[in-house]
């Protein structure tokens, strides 16, 4: 897609079967749309993948633009922020889950392992503190349960996908349970919450709230008489979901890169090292306030957010009413991709974008450089609501990982690859490392 722009420019239609879609490209053109136009490209298209799993178009990822989606998106932030979002609070959260992996990986001794589920049940146990107000042990049958749904609601592959979006090729031998496995999936997802909510309601007391579930039970029960509420139990259920998906698969595959590119470049990963060392020793837990202090580190988890583009063409938008835009009409429904991957690695911003260099985000005196040319969480009304979350939980747990440990490719492995696999995510193929301890 990327290179296509050079030849149809920033804005083009593609077609995908029945389904017309717009792909923006470059910097420029994605500020202008998402941010200048926000009202304009801010809705979700319907799409063979949302009919599949989300047929109301409720919640709040795949809600289109209007009054209901606003309205579940501002309540949503404002219980997270109940609930230490942006707060130190939930800092606290964090460190405690990055101790019990920390453990996880002093259990593997030297020997050679992958660190990628270990990261995601770590991840997925902080949004499960927060949305279900309790933390699973990595043991727990009904949490590896929950595991392998992820697992298997993100890893469908190209053709899974194609099968979701042309119906007939379901019946092929092969493809068609591509799309089964995802709804499958999902069942499970929602099935677990389900659970957790009939739980929340029977416990539930106004003067205790635990959780985002309890704060939902709280403003459904207040709008009880509200024959229009969109406060119901199956919006509920969704904007959960939602809360969860999101939360559990994109830090864990941004970690999983970063330790890819650690173990690929040693000597970026020592630099980090004494810089953590200098600010916080080998005993001070790591917290966001630190990241002032610790220029390089952030520059390397923004080169990670860059190089490695967890979600290459965001996730889909679509117009929201009738517009035109750089000479072209596009109708209220069309699908537009916004290509990340042209910002990330632009030549002409990024020179040598394919090569792992930190250092673009420093200036001369060593001091950390925002770039808006990074935008892994999109931008404009869709902007991942997620934001600071997960921002918070990349540096505590990147920091206090590499405070306790260097990480290593084992003796005469290959080198891994650092060209992904474009699932829901692109995320690295899958490797291995060792972890030795820091006296």
């Amino acid at each position: 897609m990327t290179e296509w722009a050079k030849t149809y420019g920033p804005v083009y239609r593609i077609q995908l079967g029945r389904e017309t879609m717009v792909v923006l490209s470059g910097y420029d053109v994605m500020h202008e749309a998402f941010l200048k136009r926000g009202e304009d490209f801010s809705s979700r298209p319907f799409n063979p993948i949302v009919a599949l799993i989300n047929p109301k178009r409720i919640g709040i990822l795949g809600a289109p633009f209007g009054t209901p989606w606003k309205e579940h998106r501002k309540f949503t932030l404002m219980s997270l922020r109940e609930f230490g979002f942006g707060k130190r609070s939930l800092e606290g959260k964090i460190l405690e889950e990055s101790v019990a992996l920390q453990a996880e990986i002093v259990k593997m001794g030297n020997k050679q392992f992958d660190i990628s589920r270990m990261v995601q049940n770590a991840v997925t146990n902080v949004i499960c503190s927060i949305v279900f107000g309790c933390r699973f042990e990595y043991t727990d049958g009904k949490f590896k349960h929950l595991m392998d749904a992820l697992d298997r609601a993100f890893a469908t592959n190209l053709f899974g996908q194609l099968a979701v979006f042309f119906p007939i090729l379901r019946r092929v031998p092969g493809l068609g349970r591509g799309a089964q496995i995802i709804v499958d999936a999902v069942g499970t997802i929602k099935a677990y919450i389900r659970e957790e909510m009939d739980s929340h309601k029977k416990t539930f007391d106004s003067n205790d709230i635990r959780d985002i579930i309890d704060t939902y039970v709280r403003e459904t029960k207040s709008r009880e008489d509200d024959d229009e509420t969109t406060f119901t139990d199956e919006n509920t259920e969704r904007v959960l979901f939602d809360l969860f998906i999101a939360g559990a698969e994109t830090t864990s595959t941004t970690l999983y890169w970063a330790f890819l590119y650690m173990i690929l470049n040693p000597d970026i990963q020592q630099k980090v090292q004494d810089e953590i060392h200098s600010v916080l020793g080998h005993d001070k837990p790591p917290s966001t306030a630190h990241r002032a202090q610790m220029p390089y580190t952030e520059a390397v988890l923004t080169e990670v957010a860059r190089i490695g583009t967890i979600l290459p063409t965001s996730v889909f938008h679509a117009t929201s009413r009738d517009t035109s835009f750089h000479g072209y009409d596009i109708p209220e429904g069309t699908t537009v991709m916004p290509n990340l991957w042209s910002v990330h690695h632009d030549p002409e911003h990024f020179p040598n974008p394919g090569k792992f260099d930190p250092g673009r985000f420093l200036d001369a005196q060593g001091r950390y450089q925002r770039d808006d040319h990074v935008m892994p969480f999109g931008i404009g009304p869709r902007m991942c609501l997620g934001k600071q979350l997960a921002e918070m939980e990349l540096f505590v747990f990147f920091t206090s990982l590499l405070q306790h440990f260097t990480f290593k490719l084992p003796e005469g492995a290959a080198k891994p690859s650092t060209t992904g696999i474009n699932g829901i995510t692109h995320s690295p193929k899958n490797f291995k490392l060792q972890a030795e301890p820091l006296a």
